[in-house]
């Protein structure tokens, strides 16, 4: 008991920790300054979800990388409609060394298939002007990291994406926009299955 509440202080901590460097990140990509308490409650919500369901450190520290590049990336997405490559490719070979690092051939069989079906599905969608081609590239770094914890996480994510989406299309429609930005959808969704996959497939 003890150590998790050690290891939950210790998240939260670094979360706090890093918000100024995903501050400065984002400003320099967009000319914008996110609301500093809004950005530290999402690292901070990430950091505890990612404590509270990792399986290992190494899956743990994995998932800390996308939730990183996910945060910025997501922020730069809700201000420019775009998905910045310098901060979701770079996380491909980072985050799949992690993986490989701890020997699980059958999790990483699984994290590569989620991650190809997740590009695949989104490859579709953007070759018929539905998604951008930066969102393909971020559903194939969600696939193979929430893939190697389960494809219930994988695909629970895609379908919380899907309907946190539509609920956004349905804004943009009332409010006679042009457009929305997928990435923070996906990004809640991948944390929705993070979270729930587990107790629904108890």
């Amino acid at each position: 008991m003890v150590l998790g509440s050690m290891v939950l202080v210790s998240a939260a901590a670094a979360a706090i920790l890093a918000v100024p460097g995903l501050i400065r990140g984002v400003a320099l990509a967009t000319a914008r300054r996110p609301d500093p308490r809004l950005l530290a409650a999402v690292s901070v919500g990430a950091a505890l979800l990612i404590a509270w369901r990792a399986e290992g450190l190494l899956y743990g520290c994995a998932l800390a990388l996308v939730a990183l590049a996910g945060t910025a990336a997501g922020w730069i997405d809700a201000y420019e409609r775009r998905l910045p490559d310098v901060l979701v490719l770079p996380a491909y070979p980072a985050v799949g060394a992690l993986l490989l690092a701890t020997g699980d051939g059958d999790a990483m069989l699984r994290a590569a298939l989620c991650a190809a079906s997740g590009m695949a599905l989104y490859g579709i969608g953007c070759a018929a002007g539905q998604f951008g081609f930066g969102d393909v590239k971020l559903a194939g770094l969600l696939g193979l990291v929430l893939g190697w914890g389960s494809w219930q996480s994988a695909v629970l994510a895609a379908l919380a994406a899907v309907l946190i989406g539509g609920v956004q299309a349905v804004a943009v429609l009332l409010l006679r926009r042009k457009d929305f930005p997928f990435g923070p959808a996906m990004l809640l969704g991948a944390a929705a299955g993070l979270a729930a996959a587990p107790s629904l497939w108890a």
